[in-house]
């Protein structure tokens, strides 16, 4: 079912819905906002930073927003996908548990967005689907069609970054901004090993344990 406003959209649930990722939602109108509520979409994290643009945009359309700025400060535009998810695991853990928690609390669906649905929203997505107990290799294989949804839609504006960059770098800054291959996020799940698993980590930086048990009992309702 194609969400009319919604680039990159998919959501996790046998039975119905209880997480959805998408890129940023700016340009859901009504019909769209009417397919979220039909899947039982009712809370979006918003994982963009307050200076991006569009940041809350969808709260008019009648759907909450709960933003949780996951960077802490300007999107990175140049460096190694690898670098920057251990960078978020091992600095921007309260966040991430903030975020997994939304999930976790709400009683319907949750839509999870940043800006291209790519990065942000595919380490807060697996986060939640791991500790709902996914396979890892289901994890890495929806974080991977991320970059064919998203290219189309910045390819032009990653080719302007990348441009006026030395050549070395350039093709490092079109992966960050275009691709999602499967060894970063693996590199990710590893960081995420070393420092106790999934489950602990996200305890280690407050999420509740009724929360964890709420976000299990979601994958089989």
């Amino acid at each position: 079912m194609a969400v009319h406003g919604l680039v990159n959209a998919r959501w996790t649930g046998d039975t119905r819905p209880w997480l959805m990722r998408s890129a940023a939602p700016d340009a859901l109108d009504d019909a769209g906002v009417t397919t979220l509520r039909r899947l039982g979409v009712t809370v979006v994290v918003d994982l963009r930073e307050p200076g991006e643009a569009g940041v809350g945009s969808s709260a008019p359309l009648g759907i909450p927003v709960v933003p949780v700025p996951l960077y802490g400060g300007p999107p990175p535009r140049t460096g190694r996908l690898e670098d920057i998810y251990e960078d978020l695991l091992r600095h921007r853990g309260a966040a991430l548990a903030t975020a997994v928690g939304v999930v976790a609390d709400d009683e319907g669906a949750a839509l999870v967005h940043c800006t291209a649905g790519k990065d942000r929203t595919g380490l807060v997505v697996a986060l939640a689907r791991l500790l709902a107990g996914a396979d890892p290799a289901d994890v890495l294989d929806d974080y991977a069609l991320s970059g064919d949804q998203v290219r189309p839609v910045r390819l032009a504006q990653a080719e302007a970054l990348a441009g006026t960059l030395p050549p070395g770098e350039r093709a490092e800054v079109l992966r960050l901004h275009l691709e999602s291959p499967p060894e970063a996020l693996r590199h990710a799940l590893a960081v995420l090993d070393a420092l106790g698993g999934v489950e602990t980590y996200l305890a280690d930086h407050g999420l509740a344990p009724e929360q964890a048990g709420s976000l299990r009992r979601k994958v089989g309702r």
